[in-house]
């Protein structure tokens, strides 16, 4: 069974899970700011729960963006060290992705009940749309696979929140753009269900590379890269 530990950095959240032998531990902190100081501890406390140490994993896997460039760095500058500390190689999953993951979950479970919301939320678009600040959200839309497991509809882009009105309304809607844009309201009322709270969490990493890890190999430590998508985001302004 696939032992990996998942970083998500991507966001103000700190956050991390840890996978053994079908058990999962988790630790999940709001802490703008602090994750440089917040991530060693956290996987050295997972792995003391679990009872592994890290070169007993099979892989790291880590939200690769797009988010915070800032966040992003310091998280796969953890993941690359951790790797190369333990022999281990990587899994890029992407952060909008988890937060498809997460919302589709939460429809399910919602509809579980109800078979006709639960066929709209199987069968339509997911789509996601994440503060990238300076009146901007990074967005994708997801579907649906057979295995339960969210796969891409198309390109991540950064775009201003009204670019997104003139799609066909989504099956499901999620992600704090929806929260923090009232340009979107009019795709979070349409959606069957809609989810403004969420943000990429390491536990639907942690699930989305266990599925990737099925149909392909990880990737070498040094191809731990994050993906931005805001291509002048570390540019300097011309003076």
């Amino acid at each position: 069974m696939t032992r990996l530990l998942a970083i998500e950095t991507s966001s103000e959240a700190c956050s991390l899970a840890l996978g053994v032998d079908g058990r999962m531990y988790e630790s999940h902190e709001h802490a703008p700011m602090r994750h440089a100081e917040l991530l060693l501890p956290a996987v050295e406390r997972l792995l003391a729960d679990a009872g592994v140490a890290l070169r007993d994993l099979d892989a790291i896997a880590f939200g690769r963006g797009p988010g915070s460039f800032t966040s992003l760095r310091i998280g796969i500058g953890v993941v690359q060290g951790l790797a190369w500390a333990a022999g281990l190689p990587v899994v890029p999953i992407s952060s909008l992705a988890a937060v498809a993951q997460d919302a589709l979950q939460q429809a399910l479970g919602n509809a579980s009940g109800d078979a006709r919301a639960r066929a709209r939320a199987v069968s339509g678009r997911i789509r996601v749309a994440v503060d990238a600040r300076m009146q901007e959200v990074f967005s994708a839309e997801f579907e649906a696979g057979p295995d339960g497991l969210v796969r891409s509809c198309g390109e991540e882009i950064v775009c201003a929140p009204s670019a997104l009105l003139g799609a066909p309304p989504p099956a499901i809607a999620a992600g704090n753009g929806f929260a923090r844009y009232p340009e979107l309201e009019p795709l979070c009322r349409s959606a069957a269900a809609c989810f403004p709270e969420l943000g990429p969490r390491a536990a639907l990493i942690l699930r989305l590379a266990e599925g990737w890890l099925a149909t392909h190999a990880p990737l070498p430590a040094a191809l731990a890269q994050p993906v931005y998508i805001r291509n002048d985001i570390a540019e300097k302004p011309v003076l």
